[in-house]
């Protein structure tokens, strides 16, 4: 396993919570920060938990500014937390080639950057948590055999899928539109479209768009379909997908669940209908009151499973 480097490190405190956070360095040369939770709680668990945001996102959604979140909820469970930001993303620095970030670079070289700094770290199995894309680029770094299974225990995704919605850039000519002024811009404005607190790279948002384009295909920059990869997925996984999720719906996480090839898998749709208090939608999934209450407390016991 490559040796990942570290350029600098810090001690915060988040809320009450104390997190040390590692900038390591990938291997084509992007630095990205990784925050490890620090507890006094004794970890009781046998893996490392790496929880990954999605696009618009940051460590915010796992740990607010008031150190509330599943993150440390996990940590004072006895939990190994770590919680990477992919490149360009909160305290991972924001360079002059910031809108050439392509999503093929997150899922490349930024996630086997983590699960090799990490494991060099903890030297146990690791457990991943993905919401959204961050579900997506896990299962695409998997697909493509980017990620080793043999140290990762156990996967489990929120709201994950690449297959539906955005159903307006099948029109002809709308991908191209939005594409162009994409470049223009060299960032999507997802804070003023009320998306999440974290601006995207053109380039990578681009990628997307041809990922769900007409006659588009999930396939990476040297031409393999990222769906080709996925029946080698042989690790456990739980998918979960909001009942009343707009962005990415259960339909279209249902597609993602069956193309892996694991026989230990599990589907579920987190809504009143299958015994849940409310039928959550993309984010209330893991922020709000009622994930607080129990779909933290799942997240842990499936952990520990």
């Amino acid at each position: 396993m490559t040796e990942v480097m570290v350029s600098k490190t810090e001690m915060q405190t988040v809320g009450d919570v104390p997190v040390e956070i590692f900038w390591i360095l990938t291997e084509d040369g992007a630095e990205i920060a990784v925050s490890h939770i620090q507890t006094e709680h004794p970890v009781v668990a046998v893996n490392s938990v790496i929880l990954l945001h999605g696009t618009y996102s940051k460590r915010n959604f796992w740990l607010s500014p008031k150190g509330v979140g599943l993150g440390s909820f996990l940590a004072e469970s006895g939990f190994d937390v770590w919680i990477p930001e992919l490149r360009g993303h909160g305290l991972s620095p924001k360079n002059e080639n910031f809108s050439d970030i392509t999503a093929e670079q997150q899922i490349r070289y930024d996630i086997p950057a983590i699960q090799q700094y990490v494991h060099s770290r903890s030297g146990t199995g690791q457990s991943w948590v993905g919401h959204s894309f961050g579900g997506v680029y896990i299962l695409g770094a998997l697909s493509c055999q980017w990620l080793d299974q043999n140290i990762m225990s156990h996967l489990i995704t929120f709201g994950s899928q690449i297959s539906k919605g955005e159903s307006f850039l099948k029109i002809p000519g709308v991908a191209w539109a939005c594409s162009l002024i994409l470049k223009q811009l060299g960032y999507f404005p997802a804070p003023r479209l009320g998306l999440g607190p974290e601006v995207e790279a053109a380039a990578a948002m681009i990628e997307v768009i041809g990922w769900k384009k007409f006659l588009g295909k999930w396939t990476n920059s040297k031409g393999f379909c990222y769906w080709d990869g996925m029946g080698r997925i042989h690790i456990p996984v739980d998918a979960f997908a909001g009942a009343a999720d707009k962005n990415d719906s259960p339909e279209g996480c249902r597609t993602m669940f069956d193309s892996i090839g694991s026989k230990n898998k599990t589907f579920t749709i987190l809504g009143k209908k299958d015994g849940f208090l409310v039928d959550y939608d993309h984010t209330g999934m893991i922020v709000s009151k009622e994930s607080k209450e129990e779909i933290w407390p799942m997240v842990a016991r499936l952990l520990q499973r």
